[in-house]
């Protein structure tokens, strides 16, 4: 089935189309929209969209053989932050970090060779979209180590502005995911102790 550009539907319309698909489907029709919980917040009445909600995903920090971490500056706001994104129905959270990985930065990895950091959640994971979407992410948080060569063929998305590593301790300001970048240099004082 051809599917309109997400903007073109109404939302009459577009909840019209949902109502009917099957799970196959909608994960189908998820994947040209920017994910399935993306999926979701479009299904919502406008006059609920403000309602916050729960949103699980995954991050991942890429470091270069120089310690240095992989940051994104994003397209839809003036910020960096890590790779990562939303989990896909019934998608394994190490998957979901190495394609959002890949999406963002063109790096691919394998999920069994990345490193659970920490799940983080709460207040601090708390985001609001440019479109007024109000989110509270669950965030599991990934480490992969990968070679100067990987590290030097970076290739954005249309998410992306531009890609650049950094060290931990020098991060720009205007930062998305703090919360995740200081539970990382936790996890990295807990290993050199």
């Amino acid at each position: 089935m051809d599917y309109k550009k997400m903007r073109e539907y109404t939302h009459e319309e577009f909840v019209e189309l949902v109502k009917n698909l099957s799970e196959e489907e909608l994960l189908k029709l998820s994947a040209n929209y920017g994910g399935y919980p993306v999926l979701f917040r479009m299904a919502l009445d406008d006059r609920i969209s403000h309602i916050p909600f729960i949103q699980t995903g995954a991050a991942i920090i890429i470091r270069n053989g120089n310690g240095e971490i992989l940051l994104q500056e994003r397209t839809d706001r003036d910020k960096w932050g890590l790779p990562g994104g939303c989990q896909d129905l019934g998608e394994d959270l190490r998957v979901t970090a190495v394609r959002e990985a890949y999406e963002e930065t063109g790096i691919k990895l394998d999920p069994n060779e990345i490193e659970l950091i920490d799940t983080l959640s709460g207040e601090s994971r708390k985001n609001s979209y440019p479109n007024g979407d109000i989110v509270y992410n669950n965030t599991s948080l990934y480490l992969a180590d990968v070679s100067m060569e990987d590290a030097s063929n970076l290739k954005g998305d249309s998410e992306t502005k531009r890609l650049r590593f950094f060290a931990a301790d020098e991060v720009p300001e205007n930062l998305m995911d703090a919360d995740l970048i200081k539970s990382y240099v936790s996890y990295i004082n807990r290993r050199h102790r």
